[in-house]
């Protein structure tokens, strides 16, 4: 079928679905010729998928172009209706500071770390740099981790002392493999049983619980290696397991 067939068949408009084929969620069509373009079930098909994707599942289109270039029609395993949980997760996440997402040069002013002082905390993987079109942002629970950071600078843990951006870069590393854990277990043992709503309420909880009991866990550390430390009068090796 021609172009003016598919925009009748699927609604969308020729601007949209060049869009959609330079964007890679659309293959490209069959050019017999120069100048013409052929399109067959599969545009249709897919078209209308990304069309209920956005619609039903209100997913950005980052989203839809991992879905429809999956392999299929829907996601590979059994949690395909979680896809897009984090849109869910949003809202319910906010800190209740209503705190707008601010470009690196306000953060910088706010904070007073330089942008390359930001850009090496995102390097280490302290905070995660958004690139827009307009310009570099962190959103609200990264501005916080840099207010924290200029908190603990402001408190003594200066680079003067050994306390360096770099030194915080296992934070990120421990973390990273919690996450991964967590994400997977969820997902893993869920993502079959739950729609996307109660999945959202249920994902805030864990990681609320998870998030007030991993500060308890690693205070009750610190003060059982210091006490060990006091009782021995010995460092723990950094390669020690404890």
């Amino acid at each position: 079928m021609k172009m003016k067939e598919l925009e009748a068949a699927t609604g969308i408009g020729r601007e949209t679905i060049r869009y959609y084929i330079r964007e890679g969620l659309l293959p490209e069509p069959i050019r017999p010729k120069r100048n013409v373009a052929t399109y067959g079930k599969e545009h249709v098909k897919r078209l209308n998928l990304i069309r209920r994707l956005q619609q039903e599942r209100h997913l950005p289109l980052s989203v839809i172009k991992s879905i429809v270039n999956s392999g299929g029609d829907q996601p590979a395993g059994s949690f395909e209706t979680l896809i897009g949980l984090e849109v869910a997760l949003g809202p319910l996440l906010a800190d209740g500071r209503t705190l707008a997402p601010m470009t690196l040069q306000d953060v910088a002013r706010e904070t007073g770390f330089t942008i390359e002082e930001i850009r090496r905390f995102a390097a280490v993987g302290v905070v995660h740099i958004d690139e827009r079109e307009d310009g570099e942002w962190l959103n609200q629970r990264n501005i916080r981790i840099m207010e924290l950071m200029r908190a603990s600078r402001d408190a003594g843990y200066t680079p003067e002392i050994g306390y360096t951006i770099e030194s915080y870069e296992i934070y990120p590393k421990m973390v990273e493999l919690l996450a991964r854990r967590a994400v997977l277990g969820f997902y893993s043992r869920l993502g079959d049983k739950l729609d996307q709503p109660t999945a959202a309420k249920l994902a805030v909880h864990g990681i609320g619980t998870v998030s007030e009991m991993i500060p308890l866990l690693l205070i009750e550390k610190i003060v059982r290696d210091v006490e060990r430390i006091t009782a021995t009068g010995e460092l723990p090796s950094e390669e020690e397991d404890i």
